[in-house]
Formats: structure tokens, C-alpha cells, sequence
């Protein structure tokens, strides 16, 4: 059985709601303020008085592009943080292969869902979850998110480094253990409430950074995360080319009380499943045969684990799509 770590009550109260909206809707709109003031104040020439040196600094740190930076007790105390973990219930359940290792993996969680609030909330858990090895966990992140301002500062604290494939093989090669979520912005746009979907089928990136540097793959679904938020449909192909074309994901959705920076106090559970030992492939060459071999057993144990666990959350009769 999965050792279970649940810091926080199934059912928020009312006050613990409150609260995330509150503190998450300030933080969102001081963020979006602040980055206006200094063209409220000075117009264009604000702007680059103050954003020009900001990239420059960003360019030469390139911690998104380097080994990255956590601050692990931003991440467990940060009022905003804390208080949307209890507004839904984040738990998560990790084998004891998993819990006592202080070995190396690729940890990858579906589904993405519509803005994958859990991956900045599982940060504060990661101590506790993965004790022997949480210092050393790094998660991809959309490249967009790092040239955003305070976004990239939330970003970076909570573990965050860019999700491109030489960044992810630098931090391998430096012991580092990589967290992903394979279906990007295209299963961010895919998201229905109350509908499991993952974008699997052409992803496989993950599967072959597995195989060349000989780490297990450990698949994670998060149960929930889908119902988070109710989504739109509307503009969808133009969203979809957006996306395409620029990384950019624009998801159409409201949360509690209808505002999109505050998800339905609905809870949320990770369940991690067994590593899954690969074969060993020698001199990091993959075949297109060993990656799609592979990408199969990964797809049915992804598929295992959810129907194994759903009925235990609600879901019993929910299908698995992997499109």
C-alpha cells in the first residue's frame, strides 16, 4: 500500500476558502499592477528604464537555464501557498520505494490540468513526501513563465527550470531528479471539467530522457486536478494555433467564486505510482523502436495506476482518454 502524506483536511472551512481567494486574487492583481506602474508613471520610457535592466540581469543569472534555485520554506509557509493547499485538500501518496530512496528519477504527472496549481503547492510537500531526496528535485516549467516578471521570481523559488531538452540533461547530469508534466500546454487546453483526458500519445521526449540517461520513470496522476476549474471552448482553433506557434497558453476558465485565479475548493490527490525500471541502453542511443516500446508499458502503467485508484475519489466512472 502507498504511504500516504496528507497535511491537510479533506474539507477546507469556510474561513480557509476565503482566505485562498483573497490572498490569491491579491497576489495576482498586485503582480499585474505592479507591473504597469512604471508605464502609469513615466509611459513607454518607464518601461524600459525598468524591464530592460530586469531581462538583462535575468540573461546573465539564467538561473531558469542553469541548475535553477528552490527555497523550500518560501514554498511550505508562503501564506498564498498554504492556504490554497488546505482550499483543496492537497495530499499525496507515495510508495515506500519511493518514500525511503535517495535515488535518481524522472517523475512524470498527468494530468496538467487547467493551470497545474498543484505543481507550485507540491513544492512545500516535497520534504516531507521525499525526504532523503527533495533538495534535489527539479520541475520543467514553459519557457514563457521565466520571462514574465514576478512569475518568474514564484517560479524559480518553487523549483522551476526551463523545460527544454538541454536543460533537463544538464540537471540530470547534475544528480538532479526532474519533475514533468508531458502534456504541456496542449493538455492545459484540453482540459474539461469532470472529463480525464491526457496528452500522451505524441509525447514521448520524457520517455527517451529516461532511456538515454538510464533512470527510472515513475508516472503520477493527480485526481482532481481536472475539476478544478470550468472551462470554454470558445476561440479554441485560435488558442490552438497560438499555442502551437508560440508556446502560449490561454485557457478560458473560472474558479470559486467565478474568478480565474482561485480553483473550486475541490480536493486534490497525487497518487505516485511504482518506478518503472527501464532497459539499459548503452551509449545513451535510443532506437525509435526501444522509445515506442517504452512509451507503451509507460502509457498502460499511467492507465493502471488511474483505474486502480479512481473509485477510491469519485471517479468510478470516469474513463482514461489519452489522445
Amino acid at each position: 500500500m502507498p504511504k500516504s502524506t496528507n497535511s491537510t483536511p479533506s474539507t477546507p472551512t469556510a474561513t480557509e476558502s476565503l482566505l485562498a481567494l483573497l490572498l490569491s486574487n491579491f497576489m495576482i492583481l498586485t503582480f499585474g499592477f505592479l507591473t504597469a506602474l512604471p508605464y502609469l508613471l513615466y509611459g513607454a520610457r518607464g518601461m524600459w528604464i525598468v524591464f530592460v535592466p530586469y531581462y538583462v540581469c535575468n540573461a546573465i543569472m539564467a538561473q531558469h537555464s542553469n541548475d535553477g534555485y528552490q527555497n523550500e520554506s518560501f514554498a511550505r509557509s508562503f501564506p498564498v501557498f498554504h492556504y490554497l493547499r488546505k482550499h483543496i485538500g492537497l495530499s499525496a501518496e507515495v510508495p515506500k520505494s519511493l518514500s525511503e530512496s535517495d535515488g535518481q528519477y524522472i517523475f512524470a504527472m498527468f494530468p496538467h490540468g487547467t493551470g497545474s496549481d498543484f505543481r507550485v503547492l507540491l513544492q512545500g510537500m516535497l520534504p516531507d513526501l521525499f525526504p532523503k531526496f527533495h533538495s534535489k528535485i527539479r520541475s520543467l516549467a514553459a519557457s514563457v513563465l521565466f520571462y514574465i516578471p514576478f512569475i518568474r521570481e514564484i517560479t524559480l523559488v518553487t523549483g522551476c527550470i526551463e523545460a527544454s531538452r538541454h536543460v533537463a540533461e544538464k540537471a540530470i547530469r547534475n544528480g538532479r531528479t526532474i519533475l514533468v508534466l508531458p502534456g504541456g500546454e496542449a493538455e492545459q487546453l484540453l482540459t474539461q471539467q469532470f472529463t480525464e483526458k491526457v496528452y500522451l500519445k505524441k509525447r514521448k521526449g520524457f520517455v527517451k530522457l529516461a532511456l538515454k540517461h538510464n533512470l527510472p520513470l515513475v508516472p503520477a496522476y493527480v485526481f482532481g486536478s481536472n475539476d478544478l476549474y470550468t472551462t470554454s471552448d470558445s476561440f479554441f482553433d485560435a488558442r490552438w494555433a497560438l499555442m502551437k506557434r508560440f508556446g502560449v497558453c490561454l485557457p478560458l476558465c473560472k474558479g470559486y467564486f467565478k474568478t480565474p485565479f482561485c480553483p473550486l475548493p475541490i480536493k486534490n490527490t497525487i497518487v505516485f505510482g511504482e518506478p518503472i525500471k527501464l532497459p539499459k541502453i548503452e551509449n545513451g542511443e535510443v532506437s525509435p523502436e526501444q522509445l515506442n516500446e517504452v512509451h507503451e508499458l509507460f502509457t498502460i502503467e499511467l492507465k493502471k495506476l488511474f483505474d486502480k485508484n479512481k473509485a477510491r475519489f469519485g471517479m468510478g466512472d470516469r474513463e482514461l482518454v489519452i489522445v
